[in-house]
């Protein structure tokens, strides 16, 4: 799509501060509400759903990960949150794409990476010499994740070695390349390698409709302590989405004129006007020169604050990647890519139907709701009908109601669906030797259910676990009595569901 871009240098810096004061001062808020913030992830728009599907990914998956958007899309954002979830248990590493640009710089970066010797090596070579050194790392210690984000940058040559080092080593242990950038990625040579497109998985961000824009809106001024239905009519809701066309960068620019009024809801429409205030079609000669250039300088606000036009690196996910790389590993074995970021060059495939079953968002905040159910559990007032009250026996009778509660290893829980799900005692009541496979882990329920649906496991259920200290939701299939069993089980599952990575896993370990 054709967005118009701005350059930030150009901004008076006392009309962005001006700006910022307005929503702090005039409307009572505590920040700007289309600010970058560090801790702002997005859930709507499969967001979420993408982001735990990522998560188990690297944990346990054998393909080349490629995560495409438009400029603006949220590719950024969806590493350093990825980054941060995978930190407590991966090797998280970052490469800066212009730095292995050229392929004659792949193998002097692996070197310094890994500390091995691998100066002077031909790329290729250099790089099935690397990533089986990872397998060992993952079988002694943890295993490596490598994130690229820009990855357009890479040549194909660059890109080809990377892809094949990986496919040559035991791509179920050796690091995972996760390679974010545009559309255009999925259709580079070694993308459509047919040799190689089976061991690529593409996860597209795609543009938010109408509904996610709202809820991307409400959610920005919630984490100012904001409001935003003073502001936000239908058809200001309406034009932000055409002019947007659903870009999450974009939003953050055009909102802020729209719902301050300073660029009319009706004017101008698509991709071409969402940062021109000259495209504004107002009534008035001087009313449009007026609203056009004020349209301009909050464009030029809300464009470009990272910089640069390129998503790759906003400030916000800096500061992100410098506290997991630095939390990573003692040693920061890559000095030059510390101040940039962690990525990888992985190339794609085509891998259109992987794209196709991770398309729904996850909202966690929904699920509790049903929380307040056992409320009306405390219902033993007949009790108080027993006056006699050297009779002992009636008091116990309370005690079977806190069943309930422990359906899912949490009080007051309550399955959001009730026929797919099966409660953790039932495993623990097994023979622990058994096995089931897991196909997904999530900290959202509707992340586990979307995927029962989506996927469509005749007999999946799941189940609600602990994991650091927070509810987890585990997606299995199948009950065996044995590992061997379990894994001839899993060749036997469907293509799209094979690519995932199940794996066996023990009643006694869940």
């Amino acid at each position: 799509m054709s967005r118009e871009t701005f350059d930030a240098s150009g901004v008076d810096q006392q009309q962005m501060d001006r700006q910022s004061r307005q929503w702090r001062e005039r409307y009572g808020l505590n920040g700007d509400p289309f600010a970058e913030a560090p801790g702002f992830f997005f859930t709507g728009g499969h967001r979420q759903y993408h982001l735990d599907t990522l998560t188990h990914l690297v944990a346990s998956g054998d393909r080349v990960l490629l995560v495409t958007g438009e400029e603006g899309a949220g590719k950024s954002r969806m590493l350093a949150e990825l980054a941060r979830n995978a930190a407590h248990s991966l090797s998280v590493q970052r490469l800066r794409a212009d730095t292995i640009a050229d392929v004659s710089a792949v193998s002097g970066m692996l070197a310094r990476l890994s500390g091995q010797a691998l100066v002077g090596m031909e790329p290729e070579q250099a790089a099935r010499e690397f990533f089986a050194w990872t397998v060992s790392q993952a079988q002694k210690d943890r295993r490596w994740v490598l994130l690229i984000d820009d990855a357009d940058v890479l040549s194909d040559e660059s890109l080809e070695v990377l892809v094949k080092g990986f496919q040559s080593s035991d791509p179920t242990h050796a690091a995972v390349l996760v390679l974010a950038g545009s559309p255009a990625l999925a259709l580079r040579p070694v993308c459509q390698d047919a040799s190689r497109s089976q061991g690529i998985r593409e996860i597209a961000l795609a543009p938010l409709d109408i509904e996610d824009v709202k809820h991307f809106i409400h959610a920005s001024f919630d984490q100012v302590d904001g409001d935003a239905a003073e502001w936000l009519t239908d058809s200001n809701l309406q034009s932000i989405h055409e002019r947007s066309e659903g870009n999450i960068r974009a939003i953050r620019r055009i909102a802020p004129p729209i719902l301050l009024g300073l660029a009319s809801p009706s004017a101008g429409s698509g991709a071409g006007s969402a940062g021109n205030g000259a495209r504004l079609r107002l009534w008035g000669g001087l009313a449009v020169g007026a609203l056009g250039v004020s349209l301009l300088i909050v464009g030029f606000r809300y464009e470009s604050d990272p910089g640069t036009d390129s998503e790759a690196v906003m400030l916000s996910d800096q500061e992100v990647e410098r506290d997991f790389g630095e939390a990573e590993r003692a040693r920061e074995v890559i000095a030059e890519a510390d101040e940039g970021q962690g990525e990888l060059v992985i190339d794609e495939t085509e891998a259109p139907e992987p794209q196709g079953t991770i398309q729904r968002e996850s909202e966690p905040e929904p699920e509790p709701e049903p929380e307040p159910e056992p409320e009306p559990e405390p219902e033993p007032e007949p009790e108080p009908e027993p006056e006699p009250e050297p009779e002992p026996e009636p008091e116990p009778e309370p005690e079977p109601e806190p069943e309930p509660a422990s359906d899912a290893a949490g009080e007051g829980f309550a399955a959001a669906d009730p026929q797919r799900f099966r409660e953790l005692a039932w495993y623990q009541e097994q023979p622990g030797t058994h096995f089931t496979i897991q196909l997904l882990g999530s900290f959202n329920e509707s992340t586990a259910i979307e995927f029962i649906e989506d996927y469509d496991v005749d007999g999946a259920v799941y189940t609600r676990t602990q994991h650091q200290g927070e509810p987890w939701f585990v997606v299995l299939y199948g009950e065996y009595e044995g590992r061997d069993a379990a894994r001839e089980a899993i060749n036997g599952l469907p293509q799209r569901v094979r690519a995932l990575g199940p794996w066996p896993r023990s009643f006694s370990d869940l």
